[in-house]
């Protein structure tokens, strides 16, 4: 008996070790993907949601540049200097909330220009442990 319960003590042991190599590959992945910082695997891990939101804050800040630029090259008119105005809550609001929408194909194809990895890599790309 004591025969069976070490080898199924060493199996379950080998099976958990398996487990934990391959959540530590995925970690790694996912924190060499977005570059984050960190001494230990669990401070970059809890990093991950910022540097996130600086991909996603870069990522619409590039499909915003690509929108204007083609507006400006289809009216002719020069938008570098242009100051948005948002309505304030209100009918012109909602108008302008109905507008977004509207625009959501124009927009998918804006999206699908703007390349994942390169705004991944002109945001991390320089940055290095």
């Amino acid at each position: 008996m004591p025969f069976r319960f070490s080898t199924l003590i060493l199996s379950s042991f080998l099976e958990l070790e398996a487990q934990v190599q391959s959540l530590l590959d995925a970690t790694r992945v996912a924190i060499d993907l977005v570059n984050v910082r960190g001494d230990t695997i669990v401070a970059r891990l809890q990093n991950i949601p910022a540097r996130v939101t600086e991909v996603t804050e870069y990522g619409a800040h590039e499909g915003a540049a690509r929108a204007i630029a083609i507006v400006s090259t289809m009216s002719g008119a020069d938008y570098r200097q242009w100051a948005s105005v948002f309505p304030e809550p209100g009918p012109r609001r909602n108008a302008f909330e109905e507008l977004v929408e509207d625009l959501y194909y124009p927009a998918d194809a804006i999206a699908r220009d703007v390349s994942s990895e390169g705004v991944i890599s002109n945001l991390f790309g320089e940055e290095s442990d």
